[in-house]
């Protein structure tokens, strides 16, 4: 039997044999194509995010947008989304584009990725907890209107956003020394990178699996439904006297359903983050095998999804964000071309319409001047056959 394309019959095991070619197991490389497909996505995905985090930011920085802390909160989360879709693509894709991407250096790439990480992280700490305080913003607004000239101003918004800063640079600072880079000559270029914390078994266990889950996921998650169950409580509450609400507290109200889908977006894109971090603590070794690298692929897809879907929302339930969002250059062109072209499509059907139009009338006229020649006996013979012709405007 050839070596390079041979079966593994052995008796023990899952019982089941495994195809061998070139010395790589069909399993093996459908894993791998299959987690470069992955990466293809998480490219592509993360492209589009930052473009549209870099037009929310643009937007919510407005002179007219500022006047409000919802649109502060909201620029801080876009800045940190737009931070994590940049560095995602080095941090979690080039790893696997080097397969179709010659000439990427591995030493440069390990620079990028032993210090580019620990700011993605960051990225997403703050992301989670920018999310927290927009949720609180509009809980006060909606749920306790009175409040909100107190507690809802653009100072404090500031002082959150900084607050929040400062409190994702510190907590995820001790990650700089997770991965460090081998000095060793003799090491081969897809070992440099090489862990450091990473090794520690208790650090592993108290920091990246358990202080993890309670600051990224469960104090979060706790925070957002039962805030966002008594703002969609009251806003069910007021649909019922709806016309009894003043403008501000419709646009509020508004606001508040807005984020109430940016909030349930992100409980179901980080839904398999929590369960993976769990089973990390039963399980050290999860990722370290082709399933758990293929769950890690599609949760990083998931988290990429959230800080990108977010403007979808935002032009779908903001009438002042999409105003804004067609004064933009690029924007406006698309808009006006768009409009032009609708334009000429309605005047010829329009023109088609009133040749149709005057057709009909033209038919019409004749028929009546043939039955109203006819005897008075007629009429109702007549009354019975016109009909009035169909107008369309």
């Amino acid at each position: 039997m050839d070596d390079e394309n041979r079966i593994n019959e052995s008796g023990f095991g899952d019982g089941m044999g495994e195809i061998v070619v070139g010395g790589i197991s069909l399993t093996e490389q459908f894993f791998s194509s299959l987690s470069l497909f992955f990466s293809c996505v998480m490219v592509c995905m993360c492209l589009a995010g930052a473009v549209m985090n870099t037009v929310s930011l643009f937007i919510f920085t407005r002179p007219s947008f500022r006047k409000r802390s919802i649109n502060v909160l909201l620029s801080g989360l876009s800045a940190s989304d737009l931070v994590l879709c940049i560095l995602a693509i080095p941090v979690f894709c080039f790893s696997q584009l080097q397969q179709i991407i010659p000439g990427i250096s591995f030493t440069m790439l390990a620079q990028i990725l032993v210090y580019a990480y620990p700011v993605t992280i960051m990225a997403q700490t703050m992301s989670v907890w920018m999310l927290v305080s927009i949720t609180v913003d509009r809980y006060l607004a909606v749920c306790h209107p009175f409040l909100v000239r107190i507690y809802c101003t653009t100072t404090r918004a500031l002082i959150t956003t900084a607050v929040i800063f400062i409190f994702s640079v510190g907590y995820n600072f001790v990650r700089f020394w997770e991965y460090t880079i081998s000095d060793d000559p003799n090491t081969p270029e897809d070992m440099l990178i090489v862990g450091l914390l990473r090794e520690n078994q208790i650090y592993m266990v108290l920091y990246q699996n358990i202080a993890m889950l309670l600051t990224q996921f469960v104090l979060p998650l706790m925070v957002l439904c039962i805030l966002n169950l008594q703002v969609a409580k009251t806003i069910l509450e007021a649909g019922e006297t709806r016309r009894e609400l003043v403008a501000s507290e419709k646009r509020e109200h508004s606001t508040a359903k807005m984020m109430l889908f940016v909030v349930i977006v992100f409980i179901f894109c980080y839904m398999l983050s929590f369960c993976l971090n769990v089973l990390e603590i039963f399980n050290p070794d999860l990722f370290k095998n082709p399933i758990g690298f293929l769950l890690n692929d599609v949760n990083n897809i998931l988290v990429v999804i959230n800080s990108s879907s977010s403007f979808i929302f935002y032009v779908k339930y903001s009438s002042r964000y999409r105003a804004q969002l067609r004064t933009m250059p690029i924007v406006a062109f698309f808009v006006a071309r768009c409009c032009f072209e609708s334009r000429n499509t309605n005047f010829s059907d329009k023109s088609a319409e009133r040749s149709e139009n005057y057709m009909t009338l033209t038919g019409y006229s004749s028929r009546q001047t043939v039955y109203t020649s006819n005897s008075p006996q007629d009429t109702s013979q007549v009354e019975g056959t016109l009909k009035p012709p169909v107008r369309k405007f």
